[in-house]
């Protein structure tokens, strides 16, 4: 298949919109990262993956409910600091069941939404340019297919004489 020479004006834009969607793909992880390190955080995780999965509440298998937390204080088994970081990993851990088993709060949905919509601004860009692409793909098939289509007849012609 013969190489496509594009114009300047098409390489500058192809060039162009491929740095913009580096750059929503940069942006979109850093916000990933701060959502994830602010779930880590509420969360009270010791890694970023147990953020996803409800390994980090492990240790509260040994309790029933938040009250045996309580007594467990009371009987001096466990000191004020465990009870509170206890008591707001059951806290957590009832908030991530209740919203079927993701964390979510209003700063989440902020972080989320900033996510989704993170290169809006750009996309009538990105999207001028991929029909752009798509047209030119459409044509190259279409001329592709003429080309198939006369040396066949060209062929075909030449085996009747």
């Amino acid at each position: 298949m013969p190489e496509i020479k594009y114009s300047q004006e098409f390489l500058d834009q192809q060039r162009e919109v491929n740095a913009i969607r580096k750059d929503v793909a940069t942006a979109c992880g850093i916000i990933r990262d701060g959502l994830t390190k602010y779930k880590k955080k509420m969360l009270h995780a010791r890694s970023k993956q147990q953020t996803d999965d409800l390994t980090m509440f492990a240790e509260l298998d040994v309790y029933d409910d938040k009250s045996e937390i309580q007594e467990a204080y009371g009987w001096d088994m466990i000191s004020d600091k465990q009870m509170g970081r206890l008591n707001a990993l059951w806290d957590a851990r009832e908030q991530v069941i209740a919203n079927q088993g993701k964390f979510a709060d209003r700063v989440t949905e902020m972080l989320e939404r900033a996510m989704s919509n993170c290169g809006d601004t750009y996309s009538e860009v990105i999207d001028e340019f991929d029909e752009l692409v798509r047209h030119d793909n459409e044509r190259s098939v279409q001329i592709e297919r003429e080309n198939e289509i006369n040396n066949y007849n060209r062929y075909y012609k030449r085996d009747q004489n």
